[in-house]
């Protein structure tokens, strides 16, 4: 796929899956088990399908009436439509939720923790890792017809992009849907996969990975300069050989160079590496890749 294919990282949305199933229903589909969850954190789970291929990539929040899935909204029509198949006589509901609520980041001040979750009025924060820098940052999600807190930043904004980058947090496209195993997205070390917990949609693609395979493909960190590369973009190797694919980038303070996480092959990742309009350079994740 070409850069010209993809479009960038939407902002995100959440879907609500409320009624008495939703618990046991999610616990079902998703690669994380959010019987474990509670309404004091969060965490991120993959929705995959029956190949093992990761389709979503949520942050899971517990509410009162059930839980909200935040997902780019580029992916929420199509994400509902898919999971409402496997929904069948459970008493289940699944909401688009861009009419009610609203999202954006927040940085520095009293936030929550990372993976920690706290309401503030009518606001639920969702705290996230700081990534490069050392100010706090969280997603706060609030109706959309309340005022949100002074200095909002749009979600699909460069820079908090770039922040999502640096904390090396994937984001699945229209682009990149279906292409990456969960484990190849490193969520086995973002603890986005419980590994104890019963059946899902491809649970045995991914146990086999883990127990079994050996992990040939797996996120990067790279710095680019050129034009920035879009979702599902090649990554070249010095041969002009497929190396991987990029799953969104960002741009620094000059728009010629910047920040992306890309899937590579392993075998390819100290090679000299380019998409067709930029060159890249290796760049480190903020936590342990162990081989």
């Amino acid at each position: 796929m070409t850069d010209s294919t993809a479009a960038a990282p939407s902002a995100l949305g959440v879907i609500a899956v409320t009624g008495p199933d939703a618990a046991d229903f999610l616990r079902a589909q998703l690669t994380n088990d959010v019987m474990r969850l509670g309404q004091d954190r969060h965490f991120l789970a993959a929705w995959c399908d029956a190949k093992g291929r990761a389709q979503m990539v949520a942050r899971v929040c517990e509410r009162d009436e059930g839980y909200w899935l935040v997902v780019p909204e580029s992916l929420i029509g199509g994400l509902i439509k898919r999971l409402q198949m496997y929904v069948l006589r459970a008493a289940v509901k699944l909401h688009d939720g861009r009419d009610t609520l609203r999202i954006v980041g927040r940085r520095g001040g009293d936030l929550p923790a990372a993976s920690r979750v706290r309401t503030a009025g009518d606001a639920v924060l969702l705290g996230l890792s700081a990534g490069a820098g050392d100010e706090p940052r969280a997603l706060e999600i609030s109706p959309n017809e309340h005022g949100v807190a002074q200095h909002p930043i749009a979600t699909d904004a460069p820079d908090w992009l770039a922040e999502e980058i640096d904390a090396g947090i994937p984001a699945l496209a229209p682009a990149t849907q279906g292409l990456f195993v969960p484990q190849m997205l490193n969520l086995h070390w973002l603890q986005a996969i419980d590994f104890d917990k019963g059946c899902y949609p491809g649970q045995e693609v991914i146990a086999r990975l883990h127990y079994r395979g050996k992990l040939t493909r797996r996120m990067y960190r790279l710095f680019w300069q050129g034009e920035m590369p879009a979702p599902g973009s090649d990554v070249l190797d010095d041969q002009g050989e497929r190396a991987g694919t990029v799953l969104y980038a960002a741009p620094s303070a000059e728009p010629s160079r910047g920040t992306l996480l890309a899937v590579l092959k392993t075998s390819a990742a100290q090679q000299p590496l380019a998409t067709a309009n930029a060159t890249l350079e290796p760049g480190e994740l903020p936590y342990p890749t162990p081989v």
